[in-house]
């Protein structure tokens, strides 16, 4: 199999695993592309599991970038977020991509486990290997994959329920009825719709106007986002809403007239929003296109 069909055929199942890994889309490219390159250096024809090869050499490449960008995030100015996945209909990684643990919420727990964790998690988990597969991909035993699963299940027995909550059929449709009354400025409606404990993290990076500490009840919550509308209002051109898929559901893009100035999604639970996610660090928004662009 040549070089060109290896990427055609493999390229969404291991950018999938790079970015969920590392919840940075530039970086999750760059992975999977230094993987095609060292892969041309190579003879791929004795390789009879080509997909589990490439898979191997793209979970240890995350796994190596995770232990060298730990310093960097843990000095990074206020929250961390994931940079935002935008998915298109007639793109060939959606199809891929609109599985389970791709949510904010879920790479945020996925950021709290070990690098190998992480990587057991997904390849089990999400994508569903057996041990062997598994262990073959990380240079493990059978049995300490096992036993690094059943711990990570143990710790953070909320990833499962978190994957089982994205499935709720009424997420979208209250997502939906939240962006309408933020576009509207319908204020009561917003509160209406907001998780008594509710949770704001919004991400600037120290580059842009953003809460440098997750932001935690209903009535502060209502203030940021008041005082959000405002800045980006009472300018002379008035930023433009627009609904698409982000990281697998229903989300928000706001740009300019001529960039892309946020990126929000949501938790949904109880059919309520329990967080809001806002990236608004225009380094981790440099990947997304403007609408119709």
């Amino acid at each position: 199999m040549g070089l060109q069909k290896l990427y055609s055929q493999f390229q969404p199942l291991l950018f999938s695993i790079a970015y969920r890994m590392l919840g940075t889309v530039s970086d999750a490219e760059d992975i999977v592309h230094d993987v095609y390159v060292q892969a041309a250096e190579k003879t791929m024809e004795h390789v009879e599991n080509k997909k589990a090869y490439l898979c191997k050499m793209v979970t240890n490449k995350c796994i190596d970038h995770l232990k060298s960008a730990g310093y960097k995030r843990e000095t990074y100015t206020g929250p961390w977020l994931p940079e935002p996945l935008i998915l298109n209909e007639n793109d060939p990684l959606t199809e891929v991509m609109n599985g389970e643990a791709l949510s904010f919420a879920i790479l945020l727990m996925l950021e709290k486990l070990k690098p190998m964790e992480r990587a057991v998690f997904i390849l089990r988990e999400v994508l569903a290997y057996d041990y062997k597969t598994i262990s073959q991909i990380l240079n493990r035993s059978e049995a300490t994959c096992r036993k690094i699963f059943s711990r990570v299940k143990i710790k953070f027995p909320l990833i499962k329920e978190e994957v089982e909550e994205s499935l709720d059929p009424k997420k979208d449709e209250i997502i939906k009825i939240f962006i309408t009354a933020l576009h509207h400025g319908n204020f009561q409606r917003i509160e209406e719709l907001l998780y008594k404990d509710i949770t704001l993290y919004s991400d600037g990076g120290g580059k842009v106007y953003a809460a440098l500490k997750p932001i935690c009840s209903k009535d502060l919550v209502l203030r940021f986002i008041r005082n959000l509308l405002s800045h980006n209002l009472n300018v002379e051109k008035p930023p433009i809403f627009k609904r698409v898929n982000v990281n697998g559901e229903t989300g928000l893009l706001v740009s300019g007239e001529d960039n892309v100035k946020t990126v929000i999604c949501f938790h949904v639970k109880n059919s309520h929003i329990a967080d809001i996610y806002i990236v608004r660090n225009p380094e981790k928004l440099q990947h997304v296109s403007l609408p119709g662009h």
